[in-house]
């Protein structure tokens, strides 16, 4: 048992380095506009997320992130993730719009929480999406 279970570790770990390529080029800042006239629930929220990515702006990661991600959140970040490098690399090629948005409100402990997920990058070939969540527990 102890072995499938390392086995199959190891087969994750092996995805997840394959799936961001391994490649480390310098990301230039990535121009976001954050100035429209109406926005969907959320997506303001999105957008400076998103924002913040690719400007490897912590602080502000740090303020939209739970207690235990804000932790995580260091000067080693962005260099020592390659998922964060991947994700950086899809920012930089997206177009400034959410191809879909989702939401979806639970309960959870006698509370109300609201999910939203945001499509920004796509690839027909292998049928890969990336996207923003976010969570709040009020209705705005």
């Amino acid at each position: 048992m102890k072995i499938s279970i390392i086995s199959i570790s190891a087969i994750a770990m092996l995805m997840m380095y394959s799936c961001g390529n391994n490649k480390t080029q310098q990301l230039e800042k990535v121009e976001i506009s954050i100035e429209k006239d109406t926005y969907k629930p959320g997506e303001k929220d999105a957008l400076i997320v998103l924002k913040a990515y690719a400007d490897k702006d912590l602080e502000t990661l740090k303020s939209y992130a739970g207690f235990a991600h804000s932790n995580a959140l260091d000067e080693d970040y962005f260099t020592t993730n390659s998922g964060v490098s991947s994700f950086r690399e899809k920012i930089a090629t997206w177009n400034g719009s959410f191809d879909k948005i989702r939401y979806k409100k639970e309960e959870i402990n006698f509370q109300v929480v609201y999910n939203m997920v945001a499509v920004f990058y796509e690839n027909p070939e292998n049928e890969q999406l990336a996207a923003i969540g976010l969570r709040t527990l009020d209705s705005a």
